[in-house]
């Protein structure tokens, strides 16, 4: 694939994340690994690079959207903590574990929650 049209197809994908992202507070992460997958499957040692640069982008994007939602008075200032804290361990945690898992199931395992994510969504 030319490389104009790879990162044209790369900044829509970028795009649709930060919107879907936005609108939901969720998935743009998704959107980001597919594309990445996708467009630069082959550049990337393997799908474990593509989780970990999709972090990369979500960082910004979910701090968008977290202001986002503050300014707009729906944040619960008082249980963010309670939530803030443990989720940035688990994450430390989750990026020491990401190379020491086999990507195989590094894929497993982030399919199994989109799944498990969408039949939540739509049985909830």
């Amino acid at each position: 694939m030319r490389e104009l049209t790879k990162g044209m197809l790369l900044a829509a994908a970028g795009f649709v994340a930060g919107l879907v992202n936005g609108l939901l507070g969720a998935g743009g992460g998704i959107i980001v690994v597919f594309a990445l997958s996708r467009l630069l499957g082959r550049q990337l040692d393997d799908g474990r690079d593509a989780f970990s640069n999709a972090l990369a982008v979500m960082l910004p994007l979910s701090v968008v959207s977290a202001v986002g939602y503050a300014l707009r008075g729906v944040v619960p200032e008082e249980k963010l903590g309670v939530l803030v804290i443990p989720a940035v361990l688990g994450g430390l945690l989750g990026g020491i574990l990401l190379y020491s898992i086999e990507a195989r199931w590094v894929r497993v395992l982030f399919s199994a929650i989109v799944v498990w994510s969408g039949i939540s969504m739509l049985t909830g």
